[in-house]
């Protein structure tokens, strides 16, 4: 059985000097994850299932929904105990199929609901349709794992960088107003 932080109402009290206060789990785990920048979550082991990976899909694409043009989970792929997959869309319209795994994301395949025979190929080139003719083609091994999907972006997407640049920029300023 699986429940979620707001579909039940947990009571916290917070102490402090002067006062007391009692605030709902929401709450709670949204002053934890601006306390901490991300929520914790666990995927290893027996307590990975189908459920726990589209909870971690749904939190990667909340979490970079700003940098990319899209990013779904895939309605044709399977999602099992092993993981899960995603589509994905750079800013440079570049479209991916990503596994998402105990081992960390990796680029399975060019289109959206792909997976790439990594035994007749084992990497594929993106060239951005957007990109000038300078640009050069990025080659990505298919065995390649990488830790978050930040790591994942900034490999292939130019667009990510400047983007995830100027909101750090911006939260910067925010900081020292």
């Amino acid at each position: 059985m699986s429940t979620s932080a707001d579909s039940i109402i947990i009571e916290q009290s917070l102490h402090s000097e002067d006062d007391q206060e009692t605030i709902s789990a929401e709450e709670y785990m949204r002053r934890e994850k601006a306390i901490k920048g991300t929520d914790e979550r666990f995927l290893n082991g027996d307590n990975t299932d189908e459920e726990g990976w589209r909870s971690e899909a749904l939190a990667v694409i909340d979490d970079i929904h700003t940098f990319v043009n899209l990013m779904s989970i895939s309605s044709t792929l399977p999602c099992d105990n092993n993981g899960i997959y995603m589509n994905l869309e750079t800013k440079e319209s570049i479209r991916l199929t990503i596994e998402l795994s105990s081992a960390g994301f990796r680029i399975c395949g060019r289109g959206f609901d792909i997976i790439d025979d990594s035994n007749e190929t084992d990497s594929i080139e993106i060239t951005s349709p957007s990109s000038s003719l300078v640009d050069e083609p990025v080659r990505i091994s298919l065995n390649s794992y990488y830790e978050t999907p930040y790591s994942l972006l900034d490999t292939i997407s130019p667009s990510y960088r400047n983007s995830f640049s100027n909101e750090l920029a911006q939260r910067l300023m925010k900081l020292c107003k």
